[in-house]
C-alpha cells in the first residue's frame, strides 16, 4: 500500500510540473537588423510567467471546468471523440504487448539454451533498437510500393475507417511487446534458479508443469513491468498518430502543444495520465490479493 500512497503523491505534482511547462511564456520577439536579416528572441519574465498562471487558473475558475467551444459544446464533450479514437489504439497496443510478449517469453524460455531461441533474441533486440516511427514510416512506405503493385488498397492515412487504427496500434505495440518478452524471460530465467525448482524437478514434476510454477511466481515483477509497457505506448502515441494523420486525442494533444492552446492540452493530458495511474492501482492491487509473495512451499 505504500506504493499506492506514493503514487497518490507523485501523480498531482507530474500534473503541475507539466500544466508550469505549458505556461512557460512562448512570445517571439522577432527584430529586422538588416534588409533580408532578422533576429529572434524569446524574452522571458517572471510576472509574464505569473500572469499565464493566473489566467489559466482564472480560466478554470470562471469556466467551471475547461469551458466551451465558439458553438457553445463543452470542450470535454468534444474531445470525447478524439479520446474514443486513441482508446481504440492505447487498449490494442497495451494487450497485444502484455499478453502476446508474456507468452512469447515462455516460449523464448523454454528455447533460451538452443540455437533457434539465441536466433530470435538477437533479431527481437536488433529490432528493438530501432524506433518506432521509423519502423512506421519504413511500413507505411512498404506498403504503398505493394498497393502500387496490385496489393488491395486502404486508407493509410485516415481516422474514419473501421480498420484505421490496427496500423497504429501495431507500431505502438512493437517497443513495449519486445520489453515484455524481455522482462518475462529475464525474470523466468532467475526465478528457475531457486532452490525451489531444483527441488522439485528432483521429485519427478515434469519440466511443463514446473514452468507453470516458474511463470506463476514470477507474474508479480511481470506485471509490475504494466506502467513501463503503457508509458511507452503513451509517450509515442502523439508522433504515431500524426504520422498517420489518425486524428485522436495524442494527435490533438501534439497540435495543442505546438498551438500554444494551454486549455486544449491539459485536457487532453488528464485522460492519459489518468490511465497510469490506474494501471498502477490495478496492478498493486493485484499483486497484494492475487499474486503468491512466499514460493517456499511450492
Amino acid at each position: 500500500m505504500g506504493r499506492l500512497l506514493r503514487n497518490s503523491i507523485v501523480f498531482p505534482l507530474v500534473i503541475v510540473g507539466f500544466v508550469l511547462l505549458l505556461l512557460l511564456p512562448k512570445n517571439v520577439d522577432v527584430q529586422q537588423e538588416g534588409a533580408l536579416s532578422f533576429s529572434a528572441d524569446y524574452p522571458f519574465t517572471f510576472d509574464l510567467y505569473k500572469r499565464n498562471i493566473e489566467q489559466f487558473i482564472g480560466h478554470l475558475w470562471t469556466e467551471k471546468g475547461f469551458g466551451e467551444t465558439r458553438s457553445g459544446v463543452p470542450l470535454t464533450e468534444h474531445g470525447e471523440r478524439y479520446l474514443k479514437r486513441s482508446m481504440k489504439v492505447i487498449v490494442a497496443a497495451f494487450g497485444l504487448s502484455m499478453v502476446l510478449g508474456s507468452l512469447l517469453g515462455v516460449w523464448f524460455f523454454f528455447l533460451r539454451d538452443k540455437w533457434l531461441g539465441k536466433l530470435f533474441s538477437s533479431l527481437g533486440w536488433a529490432l528493438a533498437s530501432i524506433p518506432d516511427f521509423f519502423l512506421f514510416i519504413i511500413c507505411q512506405y512498404g506498403l504503398i510500393l505493394l498497393m502500387q503493385k496490385g496489393f488491395p488498397e486502404f486508407n493509410l492515412f485516415s481516422s474514419d475507417d473501421w480498420y484505421s487504427f490496427i496500423i497504429p496500434s501495431l507500431a505502438l505495440t512493437i517497443y513495449p511487446l519486445f520489453h515484455m518478452i524481455k522482462m518475462t524471460l529475464v525474470t523466468m530465467d532467475h526465478e528457475s534458479s531457486q532452490e525451489y525448482v531444483r527441488t522439485v524437478l528432483s521429485k519427478g514434476m515434469t519440466r511443463s508443469r514446473t514452468t507453470v510454477h516458474i511463470f506463476w511466481n514470477a507474474l508479480s515483477t511481470i506485471l509490475n513491468q504494466s506502467h513501463m509497457v503503457l508509458l511507452y505506448i503513451l509517450s509515442s502515441l502523439p508522433i504515431i498518430e500524426k504520422l498517420s494523420n489518425y486524428n485522436g486525442a495524442g494527435y490533438q494533444l501534439l497540435e495543442s502543444i505546438l498551438d500554444d492552446e494551454v486549455i486544449w492540452a491539459f485536457m487532453f493530458f488528464l485522460p492519459f495520465l489518468a490511465m497510469m495511474f490506474i494501471v498502477m492501482v490495478l496492478v498493486e492491487l493485484a499483486r497484494i490479493w492475487l499474486l503468491p509473495r512466499d514460493v517456499s512451499h511450492v
